[in-house]
């Protein structure tokens, strides 16, 4: 569904969240603290990660879509992520692939990342996306615990059709 005015949309509808992962999250510190309606909105609530500050989210769609900006957002105690690699259709990312050149990567401040300031992302590189992964590489503060309390990414369907909606004659 695309917005009236052609604006872009909070693709949380979009979302398959069924199947999202998150690599090095905290026990009962999970993504959804971060994705889920009303589990986001809640500021006290975070997706942490556990070994290190390092955390990777990989967020699959339920139709294909393209990407026009992002917003995450975390606490103002140094622990929200710093930079942010967001990887386009790479449904099965791993630290090690941390290395390899991101879609796209974002260094956030402090102000921007404590505000939740929608950051616009490159349009041309998110057109035809299924699968997005967010590789947390640092927190503002270089600690070993990043806190993520929101993750709002924006955009809009590109509409297809569902094989799996058809029916048979």
């Amino acid at each position: 569904m695309a917005a009236p005015n052609g604006k872009e949309l909070d693709l949380l509808s979009e979302m398959d969240l069924s199947s999202v992962e998150c690599l090095n999250q905290a026990v009962g510190k999970d993504w959804g603290n971060a994705v889920k309606q009303g589990y986001r909105e809640d500021a006290g609530l975070f997706v942490t990660s556990d070994d290190d500050e390092q955390l990777i989210i990989t967020i699959p769609f339920r139709q294909i879509v393209r990407l026009h900006s992002i917003s995450i957002q975390g606490p103002a105690d140094g622990t929200a992520p710093k930079v942010v690699k967001i990887y386009g259709n790479k449904p099965n990312l791993s630290f090690e692939d941390g290395g390899k050149k991101p879609t796209e990567m974002l260094t956030l401040t402090a102000e921007q990342v404590t505000k939740g300031e929608v950051i616009e992302l490159d349009f041309t590189m998110f057109q035809n996306v299924r699968v997005i992964s967010l590789f947390v590489d640092s927190n503002q503060a270089g600690g070993d615990v990043t806190n993520v309390s929101k993750i709002v990414i924006n955009g809009s369907p590109v509409h297809t059709t569902n094989m799996s909606e058809l029916k048979k004659c």
